[in-house]
């Protein structure tokens, strides 16, 4: 059974790439402040984190689980539910406060908005599909831990 992407999920992942890219191109991609490059590497480890800690059955740039794919709790996933866009958000964060613009300002504000409607897009998916995930909602945070 082929995975059914709706038109709103192509839409906001083409947003997201749009920031990505603009971030990519507006200024350097590496922090030259030390306390901002140790924030950077944090998040790099945080989104890399979670990317290993997926199975490619389970891994989506969309809001719709894959087909295939399976719940994963384990690992930087028993901690936050959502470490790539976690992680995406300091590294991008941390590359607005070195090199900052209201541009770039602006687009961590939609890249942000853009994560937290994809969150929620998300987890409702995976609750319809998969019964376990309200209780695993309920030991971990979104975002940040012990946050939200």
């Amino acid at each position: 059974m082929k995975q059914k992407i709706s038109l709103k999920s192509w839409i906001l992942v083409a947003i997201q790439l749009g920031c990505l890219f603009y971030i990519y191109y507006s200024a350097p991609l590496k922090a030259i402040r030390i306390d901002l490059q140790i924030w950077e590497l944090s998040g790099l480890f945080l989104a890399i984190s979670g990317l290993f800690g997926l199975s490619w059955h389970s891994f989506s740039v969309f809001p719709e689980p894959k087909t295939k794919g399976r719940l994963i709790t384990d690992g930087i996933y028993s901690f936050i539910r959502h470490p790539m866009y976690a992680g995406v958000l300091v590294v991008v964060g941390t590359l607005v406060i070195q090199f900052f613009s209201v541009p770039r300002l602006l687009t961590l504000m939609v890249l942000a908005a853009v994560f937290i409607i994809k969150i929620v897009e998300e987890e409702a998916f995976l609750s319809k599909r998969f019964p376990e995930y309200s209780e695993y909602q309920q030991k971990t945070n979104r975002l940040v831990p012990f946050i939200w």
